[in-house]
């Protein structure tokens, strides 16, 4: 089962499944899609239900193909050239290969970012997107949702990391970005307890996997705050008025790089703004770097 209109190419690819949370994440990723001239693929995927029978299904497809084209046509009345998907299977790997398939910029996903059994049910696909697509991943959680329209245009990122290590593509991307929109950029660590801080030459090797030029452009502030991580990112988020947070994610062990498992979920149920999650690849956690300059840090 699979409804397409004309494929697109370098789309926000953003999926839905009709809930009130999904409708403020899919005008979300509209205006962003207006913001960086992009066009929209709208993607619902419908679960696998074994005790369905066949003739359940068929009612099922036609009324959320018409769900589908209604959202569509709605999306087209704002100037946007849009793709519409319907498709059957597991949600988060239907929406990966959606976005590898045409190539999309980012891909756009919201959470109930809740704990327990209800994290499992409801916030399994875009764990599961963060966790194995190679793409950036906006995630728009319970509180950003309200406000998400009014982050946009980007114009001051937050990036959380600890080290230099583990941030590399996400250092990369926060930099072109913040070039690109000419947005404030702010570097942000939290210093745990016996953990020592992050040290000079650790902020230089993000300025070289950012590049020089995006860095000396955007001319980021670091800042290193010490306590528990996820309430000082949510804090630091607040302070700012970020209109987005850059994290960067890996496939296996902690779910974060700079973070320990189940610190997600918080801020992202927490978060007023939407986090771009991008997963780092193993070889680039390792990067050997020089000194290339001295950059200020504040203890705050």
């Amino acid at each position: 089962m699979n409804i397409k209109s004309t494929p697109i190419s370098d789309p926000i690819l953003v999926g839905t499944d009709f809930s009130e949370l999904s409708r403020s994440v899919v005008d979300y990723a509209t205006k962003l899609a207006l913001e960086e001239s992009k066009s929209l693929h709208l993607a619902y995927v419908m679960p696998i239900v074994p005790e369905d029978s066949p003739a359940l299904l068929q009612i099922q497809e036609v009324e959320l193909t018409n769900q589908v084209r209604i959202v569509e046509k709605r999306l087209r009345g704002s100037g946007l050239k849009v793709e519409s998907t319907l498709v059957m299977g597991s949600a988060a790997h239907e929406l990966i290969k959606l976005a590898n398939e045409s190539n999309a910029t980012y891909m756009v996903v919201g959470t109930q970012g809740l704990g327990g059994l209800e994290r499992l049910l409801l916030g399994s696909v875009a764990e599961a997107v963060i966790r194995k697509s190679d793409r950036p991943a906006i995630v728009v959680g319970p509180q950003a949702a309200a406000i998400a329209n009014k982050t946009i245009p980007w114009k001051h990122l937050m990036l959380a990391c600890d080290t230099a290590e583990g941030v590399t593509e996400a250092a990369r991307l926060a930099g072109k970005i913040a070039t690109t929109h000419q947005a404030k950029l702010t570097i942000f660590n939290v210093k745990e307890e016996g953990i020592e801080s992050p040290s000079e030459h650790q902020f230089e090797a993000l300025e070289k996997m950012m590049s020089r030029d995006a860095w000396l452009t955007v001319k980021p502030e670091c800042i290193v705050r010490e306590g528990e991580p996820a309430k000082e990112i949510l804090r630091m988020v607040e302070d700012t008025q970020a209109d987005l947070l850059v994290m960067s994610a890996h496939s296996g062990g902690a779910f974060l790089t700079h973070l320990r498992s189940g610190i997600m979920a918080k801020i992202l149920r927490m978060s007023r703004c939407p986090a771009m999650i991008l997963r780092d690849l193993p070889s680039a956690h390792h990067e050997n770097t020089r000194h290339l300059a001295s950059h200020p840090s504040t203890i705050g």
